[in-house]
């Protein structure tokens, strides 16, 4: 609100008293609240889309959450509707270069051996 060429109503300025801004108190706040931490755990991927390549077989992208995984990893494919079944790792590829291994952070797409594109869809899990 305007009055008297100032302006009134900005609280929004002023820390409370009880609010710490202690830059290791907001640290350790931020490691209890993170669910998962990249650097534990085994292989973890979400599938967020699905692809068909006449000749290779199925492709499956998404962000590797926890772990790595190699090519010739068997991993375990755990679908939406709860089935799980192993499936093996014949390639990986990211922006277009193929890779050994996926690491933690890395967005990349899967070729999975023996899987037909209706065998995986989007939000099915890969975890060792």
């Amino acid at each position: 609100m305007l009055g008297k060429g100032r302006i009134t109503g900005m609280s929004w300025r002023r820390r409370r008293s009880d609010e710490s801004m202690d830059a290791q108190m907001l640290l350790a706040q931020a490691h209890a609240t993170d669910p998962v931490s990249l650097s534990s755990g085994g292989f973890r991927l979400t599938v967020q889309d699905v692809f068909s390549i006449r000749g290779r077989g199925t492709v499956v992208t998404g962000r590797v959450e926890t772990g790595a995984v190699r090519v010739g990893d068997i991993v375990q494919l755990s679908r939406v509707s709860g089935i799980r079944q192993p499936v093996g790792i014949d390639g990986i590829e990211m922006f277009r270069k193929r890779l050994d291994t996926a690491a933690a952070g890395d967005n990349v797409g899967l070729l999975l051996r023996h899987l037909g594109p209706d065998g995986v869809g989007a939000g099915d899990v890969l975890s060792s």
